[in-house]
């Protein structure tokens, strides 16, 4: 089946070189921002056609529409009014945030549309291609698109879910929490060794077995069990004096600590590790 591309960045490019290497696609048009974009990327997938406008898309069997996600709505728009969509034809986006409904102009238009996330980061396409399989993918939209694009996407080593177009919204908060926060929470521990007196580069070496040592734990043996440290063993005292230390330093640190202190607690609680008087004074600091 051929394939169009409207938008073709990080994720764009990864799913049509991996597309192309496996066979699943026949990638035809790529249509970006600029001509050179278009052109990088079709180098980048090793097929392709880089294209000035919408104007020059010629017709194909499926269309990903792979632009931020405040441009996926107008770039629907743009496509169907370029009358190249044919009834039956599929027209997808990859964002976690927006339901497939967003591309209801082209279902308008005869097409049917779905979405399929993939939940990872694509920061470096290079890297993406070599460890893409085993990624999870929410799909959702018309079901005989996702007989067709599902499969595509198992192809090249992907692991579709189905997902309630109005969990959506849930569903992206917690990848947000997982790749984007986590990120944020390691930036917050290295500030806090520089603070300290060590290095930004001491931090991150400090932080490596660190934060590979925990989500190892949390895979394993889930979070309650997985949980250690002051809240853990219902050491008020530490608690107290790091949350003021926070608060001294930058007060909004000092909130951040004492949210997720109590999404420990509740942790600590079902760990059953601490007595119970220790959890109620903490309960009390943190509120």
């Amino acid at each position: 089946m051929k394939l169009n591309i409207i938008g073709c960045g990080n994720v764009g490019k990864t799913l049509a070189h991996l597309w192309f290497k496996h066979g699943v696609f026949q990638i035809q048009d790529v249509c970006n921002r600029s001509y050179d974009s278009a052109q990088n990327a079709c180098k980048f997938i090793g097929l392709g056609n880089p294209i000035h406008s919408f104007n020059e898309l010629r017709p194909a069997d499926i269309f990903l529409i792979g632009t931020a996600d405040s441009s996926i709505a107008e770039c629907c728009e743009l496509l169907v009014e370029s009358n190249v969509l044919q009834a039956g034809n599929i027209v997808f986006h990859c964002s976690g945030a927006l339901p497939a409904s967003i591309l209801e102009k082209a279902k308008t238009a005869g097409a049917l549309i779905a979405s399929i996330h993939p939940i990872k980061s694509f920061a470096d396409p290079s890297l993406c291609i070599t460890n893409f399989i085993g990624t999870f993918c929410g799909t959702e939209g018309d079901v005989d698109a996702l007989v067709i694009l599902e499969q595509a996407f198992q192809r090249i080593g992907g692991q579709t879910l189905q997902i309630q177009s109005s969990n959506k919204t849930f569903y992206h908060a917690a990848s947000v929490v997982a790749s984007n926060y986590l990120t944020a929470l390691l930036e917050l521990s290295i500030q806090s060794y520089v603070k300290a007196g060590l290095t930004r580069e001491q931090a991150l070496q400090i932080i490596d077995p660190i934060a590979h040592g925990t989500i190892k734990n949390i895979i394993e043996l889930d979070t309650a069990q997985a949980l250690t440290g002051p809240i853990a063993r219902g050491d008020v005292s530490t608690v107290e004096t790091q949350l003021n230390a926070f608060q001294n330093w930058k007060p909004e640190y000092g909130d951040l600590y004492r949210l997720l202190g109590g999404i420990a607690l509740d942790l600590s609680t079902i760990k059953n590790a601490a007595n119970s008087e220790s959890l109620e004074k903490l309960s009390q600091l943190l509120k």
